[in-house]
């Protein structure tokens, strides 16, 4: 058993992912499951079958950042691995990534990569950035990027009481609390190595899609404006999510004109998301299924 290194996940029913989860880690590190369904069965399950595996079920559902947060604060190890449950990662992998927050100083996060990088990443590099040539980067291939999105250890000593930003519910929290890091001069890494994969928008099963759908829809669109409000300047934001405003009136007209009533609904949250981030209000949306 690590004593150095929990493993956090923010879950919503995705207990079909953790079981997994669980099996191959339980006995290897510490896990804490914040569980944000406030489903009761899934913290007596997980807690009888699996030993050294907490499972914190909050009187709401807190989104990530909150959910983030609060595993943080409720374990005692040096270090904390981030994650949503839909996520395949090795047992090596996870030792590795280990060896390289006990081996590197003063960075804010560090993040394996995704086995495919054709369509996307988990973080950006905007500009390139100063070698270093120390045995533990050249090993795994480490480089300093300027954002990192998902899935990332923290070393606690390092964070200097940043923490997530509560009022993001979901997107663009990580993003944030990367760059947070960042202006106090904490290097974000990546490990080129080391990898994993993210099975996106999978940790609910397919009867959740409705409760996906709207919640991306607000919160997506909130989140963006609020970002780039927040660490840009208010008409920045404006013109980032002026393309968005289009899009989600666009749809609206033409699910009303073609009476798909689903789609009108979806884009009407669309719309009351965006809004809602323009006039300053906080974000509020909490769909259910």
């Amino acid at each position: 058993m690590n004593k150095d290194l929990t493993l956090v996940f923010s879950s919503y029913q995705s207990q079909h992912l953790l079981k997994k989860i669980a099996k191959k880690f339980y006995n290897k590190y510490k896990i804490i499951i914040i569980e944000n369904s406030c489903n009761e069965e899934i913290k007596k399950f997980f807690e009888s079958k699996f030993k050294d595996i907490r499972v914190i079920i909050p009187k709401e559902n807190l989104g990530l950042a909150k959910s983030y947060n609060l595993g943080i604060k409720n374990e005692k190890t040096r270090y904390v691995f981030l994650n949503n449950p839909d996520l395949e990662i090795s047992y090596q992998s996870i030792k590795n990534l280990s060896i390289c927050a006990k081996n590197i100083k003063n960075f804010g996060v560090i993040s394996p990569t995704y086995k495919n990088e054709k369509n996307y990443k988990n973080y950006e590099l905007l500009s390139p950035k100063k070698n270093n040539f120390s045995k533990i980067f050249k090993r795994f291939n480490i480089i300093e990027v300027d954002s990192i999105d998902n899935n990332f250890l923290i070393d606690k000593k390092n964070l200097n009481n940043i923490l997530f930003d509560e009022n993001f519910f979901l997107y663009f929290e990580t993003i944030d609390f990367t760059k947070n890091l960042s202006k106090k001069q904490k290097k974000l890494l990546v490990a080129k190595k080391i990898k994993f994969h993210h099975h996106s928008s999978s940790s609910l099963p397919q009867a959740y899609n409705n409760l996906v759908n709207k919640t991306r829809a607000f919160h997506y669109n909130w989140s963006k404006f609020y970002y780039c409000k927040k660490n840009f300047s208010y008409l920045f934001a404006l013109r980032k999510i002026f393309p968005n405003i289009v899009k989600s009136f666009k749809r609206l007209i033409l699910s009303l004109f073609k009476l798909d009533f689903e789609n009108f609904k979806i884009s009407l949250i669309e719309i009351l998301g965006i809004f809602t981030s323009i006039f300053g209000i906080k974000s509020f949306y909490r769909p259910k299924n």
